[in-house]
């Protein structure tokens, strides 16, 4: 028997303390510019026409079996470090959600769509230039191993839109993206910051109940706290572990973007790392480097903390600190594993790898070595890296403190398989500096030419398909 998927209607059930009712935008024409049909394959929506696929996402007719309008969801949240009670969808909201072939809950929320009670004077409207960088950026972290949110489809609405970040004015889209949960670390500070403690616990229960099924369900609400909080801690400090071996910056790392389940979303000013730089800064309003690259585990403890804050209702302080203590050992569990998985190598030890790291932390930019070549040169461990540094191009590998790396990566041994696809990998070497995601906008935006685009999309999940990636992220 063919599981199929089926409409849900979750988060409605939550009640109003969660959501508030939005109108969508109505805009003046729709151009489908990319459908994500792997992502839809999932949730029985691939065999959608592109006009249906148009009504359902970009005029937002209800899919069949939706029970509520468009849902703007209810948050609060630190920006850079600063309490902003006044937050909340402002021009998003949950569309749908699905229960997929696999039992697995998904929510479809959409970027763009129109104007919101949260808004804050905002238009609610998304830049075709921004829906393409999600684009691009979900894209290539799934490549990578990277759990993320998926960017489902995108639609052009031909508006002008004004930014003073873009030269304007801009052409304008919709975004809709598959995610594992909208529920963020600002979504439990809100009803703290309230007093909603009935509702922290009814939260608990329905993260237990339909996103961290592989925790039991208690009649505690405390033993539930305390397992849900820990389970965030695990999931969160997992994906910052691969984000750094990624070598991405998120940019805007505040509390209401961090989704509770450990996904990575919304994507604003991102970067890849061309060279790996503790304090590189993707967003040019970073003034202090909160968010810089090196910076980032630092900001999901610091998320986490305020996590904790808000269940200190339900779990006691020791608890709390315990919990939050055990950030740093899940962090370089995953660094070290995601390692050894994007170098394909069998183990590495973890007093090496601190060595390496520190050695491409302090060295590959003064010696112009590349962040993401040091990955493809070096895939497959001691065979991969003998044959490089014999070459002419290999030989900056042998200078200053960088032949301490080749003297350690020397004696690692290639996971299975890996060696098979080594060539393969090489001729399809993939990153995505700002340089190359700018020259994509500007063959849109001056030629409306898409096809830069989409062959970047077809080369990366190509990678991720020699790499794997789907044994580490659900597609």
């Amino acid at each position: 028997m063919i599981n199929k998927a089926k409409v849900v209607n979750s988060h409605l059930n939550l009640g109003e303390s969660f959501y508030h009712i939005a109108t969508p935008a109505k805009f003046p024409n729709h151009i489908l510019r990319f459908r994500n049909d792997r992502a839809a394959k999932l949730l029985d929506l691939d065999h959608l026409s592109d006009n249906q696929w148009v009504k359902f996402f970009g005029k937002f007719a209800k899919l069949p079996g939706i029970n509520h309008e468009p849902m703007a969801l209810k948050y609060h949240g630190h920006q850079f470090g600063y309490y902003n009670p006044d937050l909340g969808d402002g021009r998003g909201f949950l569309l749908a959600q699905f229960l997929d072939k696999n039992n697995v809950l998904w929510d479809l929320g959409t970027k763009g769509s129109g104007q919101t009670k949260y808004s804050r004077g905002g238009d609610g409207r998304l830049t075709l230039k921004g829906a393409v960088r999600e684009l691009l950026a979900t894209e290539f972290l799934t490549s990578l191993g990277v759990p993320t949110s998926q960017t489902f489809s995108i639609i052009e609405t031909a508006e002008e839109l004004q930014r003073n970040d873009e030269p304007s004015p801009t052409r304008s889209a919709v975004l809709v993206r598959r995610s594992s949960s909208h529920i963020r670390i600002g979504t439990f500070q809100r009803l703290k910051y309230f007093n909603e403690y009935d509702n922290i616990a009814l939260l608990l229960n329905h993260l237990s109940e339909n996103y961290f099924t592989n925790i039991k369900p208690q009649k505690n609400i405390k033993s539930l706290a305390e397992n849900i909080f820990l389970e965030s801690v695990k999931r969160i400090s997992e994906s910052i572990g691969r984000i750094i071996i990624s070598g991405f910056v998120h940019g805007v790392l505040n509390t209401d973007n961090f989704n509770i389940t450990g996904e990575v979303f919304d994507y604003g000013p991102w970067r890849f790392i061309e060279f790996a730089d503790s304090s590189f800064t993707a967003a040019y309003f970073d003034n202090y480097g909160r968010y810089s690259f090196g910076r980032q585990p630092e900001a999901a403890l610091w998320a986490l903390t305020q996590l904790g804050k808000s269940l200190d209702g339900f779990i006691d302080e020791k608890t709390i600190i315990e919990t939050l203590n055990q950030f740093s050992k899940y962090f370089h569990e995953s660094l070290k594993k995601h390692f050894c998985w994007r170098m394909g190598i069998q183990d590495i030890d973890s007093k090496n790898l601190n060595e390496i790291i520190t050695i491409l932390l302090n060295e590959s930019e003064k010696n112009k070595i590349d962040y993401a070549d040091t990955f493809y040169d070096f895939y497959g461990g001691r065979d991969s890296i003998i044959d490089c540094i014999k070459t002419n191009y290999g030989k900056k590998y042998k200078i200053n403190k960088f032949s301490k790396i080749v003297d350690i990566l020397k004696e690692t041994l290639p996971a299975q398989g890996v060696l098979e696809k080594k060539s393969q990998i090489d001729n399809n070497r993939q990153n995505l500096l700002i340089g190359e995601v700018e020259n994509i906008w500007r063959e849109i935006d001056q030629n409306d030419n898409w096809e830069l685009l989409y062959e970047k999309i077809n080369n990366i999940r190509k990678l991720g398909y020699l790499l794997e990636s789907e044994k580490l992220v659900y597609l």
